[in-house]
């Protein structure tokens, strides 16, 4: 398991460039924030907190019809690594936003079997979600800027909707030693899923606007 100090992201700043493009488009890649060891010690991390990840309580449900209904929930844990590297990245969140962020919640989502992930936006504890690849690979996240303002139900009326196009939308990967930043409160996402045998991992990071 890494140390405190490997846990630390090598502070590079964020650029104008990343902050204008995060503006624009609601998202913006941040790579090059730590090393492979970094990236090896939350892939170790994440295999070994499997064992102890459950259905989360909260967090966004796309209400949809019945023969909609996932397979199975996504089970998610955290991990003190993660925990680590969540509070390490607070002055990147503060930096590309030009908000007071504070570190909200990180987990380790689990994909077993498939990587499909509902059309949806995030809860209001994700004013800001770095998303990063932990173990494995998920394709990529379909992002959909056309539907800025729908609500759930909205989403869940299309993700309910057998003729909804679910290739569409702004396809994003996550860079390798950094995070994928999104606006994941106002940015409807989705992942369209396909199988994936084994178990892959996202980890995610959400800070909440103090004001």
């Amino acid at each position: 398991m890494s140390t405190q100090a490997d846990a630390a992201p090598n502070g590079r700043p964020v650029t104008p460039a990343e902050r204008r493009a995060f503006t624009a488009d609601g998202y913006v890649h941040l790579p090059g924030l730590w090393d492979g060891r970094l990236s090896d010690a939350i892939a170790a991390e994440g295999r070994e907190r499997h064992a102890h990840a459950a259905i989360p309580l909260s967090g966004p449900r796309t209400p949809v019809v019945t023969r909609r209904l996932p397979r199975r929930a996504t089970p998610a844990a955290s991990g003190p690594l993660l925990a680590q590297v969540h509070l390490a990245l607070t002055g990147t969140a503060r930096a590309l936003t030009g908000r007071l962020l504070v570190p909200t919640f990180a987990a380790y989502g689990y994909y077993e079997g498939d990587d499909e992930v509902f059309l949806h936006i995030d809860t209001e504890q994700c004013d800001l979600t770095l998303l990063t690849t932990a173990f494995g690979a998920v394709g990529p996240l379909h992002l959909h800027p056309g539907l800025v303002g729908a609500t759930m139900e909205r989403l869940g009326q299309l993700e309910s909707d057998p003729e909804w196009d679910r290739t569409a939308g702004t396809r994003i990967s996550y860079p390798p030693t950094g995070v994928t930043a999104l606006d994941g409160h106002v940015l409807p996402h989705h992942r369209p899923g396909r199988p994936a045998p084994g178990v892959q991992a996202v980890a995610a990071l959400c800070y909440r606007a103090l004001f």
